[in-house]
């Protein structure tokens, strides 16, 4: 998978129209979240919490195609109530997510690199 292949920009094009610079800042934006919301998902939060904030991420994720961080959100948002080993599934979930999050922050960064040249 090339790195640009963590966002989907055929679905983020439908949104920007091939406004290279309005892309830019979509995906600076959703960089920022990414960070934040990455930083708020904790494996030890009340089940509210994590779900709110894995469903929150899953908008962001998939808004601009990030499929696979989408992905692993919608499954982080079914580790909530009578889950067997639920703090260890969240642990592994959340080191799934952090990957293919760095994923999608350096297609982000690539992207850009490419666009500045």
């Amino acid at each position: 998978m090339t790195a640009v292949c963590a966002i989907d920009l055929n679905h983020l094009n439908k949104y920007v129209l091939g406004d290279d610079t309005l892309r830019d800042e979509v995906l600076e934006i959703f960089v920022e979240q990414l960070n934040t919301l990455l930083g708020a998902l904790d494996p030890s939060e009340d089940d509210f919490v994590w779900k709110n904030t894995a469903h929150t991420l899953k908008g962001a994720a998939r808004g601009v195609g990030a499929w696979d961080v989408g992905d692993l959100c919608q499954e982080a948002e079914t580790l909530i109530g009578e889950v067997n080993r639920k703090a260890e599934a969240r642990e592994a979930l959340l080191r799934a997510l952090r990957w293919k999050a760095m994923e999608a922050i350096y297609a982000v960064e690539a992207l850009a690199g490419k666009t500045r040249s």
